[in-house]
């Protein structure tokens, strides 16, 4: 029979050793997670990325609020200071929505400015260089969009000081 200090001395060794397991593997569940986590985001962007820059829904928009062409831009001013019902009016509501669901990413935390930032802050600022388009934005309930524009351009300000 053994004797009792042997198996206390067993038994701790025991507790110690189980403990070490569950911290460990801890440890490894909190690591994981944060690796699947930064993985689901950089999906989002490459996909977000792919959609704004690869396939062809918001290029002719992009191109207008880029380059300001002369009588595109009047035409898109004059849509919607008219109501905005034609298709022009249209594919910039489409180009905000797409902004806003960026935006709302963020407000969730879904995407960190950074990241946003990264991939999208020149389009973004962009549309502060037209002011019928930023009273637009405010106007037509694109709240988020309105806060991460805001956010980037006070993120480009600390940057450039």
């Amino acid at each position: 029979m053994a004797e009792p200090g042997i198996l206390r001395t067993i038994l701790d060794v025991s507790t110690l050793i189980g403990g070490v397991i569950a911290v460990v593997g801890g440890v490894t569940a909190v690591v994981t997670f944060t690796k699947n986590a930064k993985l689901k985001r950089a999906e989002w962007l490459y996909n977000l990325h792919a959609k704004f820059y690869e396939s062809p829904t918001y290029k002719p928009m992009r191109r207008i609020i880029d380059y300001a062409p002369q009588a595109e831009i009047g035409r898109l001013e004059a849509s919607l200071t008219q109501g905005g019902d034609d298709e022009l009016a249209e594919s910039l509501v489409d180009y905000l929505n797409f902004f806003e669901f960026i935006a709302s990413l963020w407000k969730l935390n879904q995407l960190k400015l950074r990241e946003v930032a990264m991939v999208f802050e020149y389009y973004v600022l962009r549309l502060r260089d037209h002011e019928f388009v930023m009273t637009f934005i405010e106007t037509e309930g694109f709240e988020s969009l309105s806060e991460l524009i805001d956010r980037l351009a006070g993120r480009k300000a600390q940057k450039s000081r």
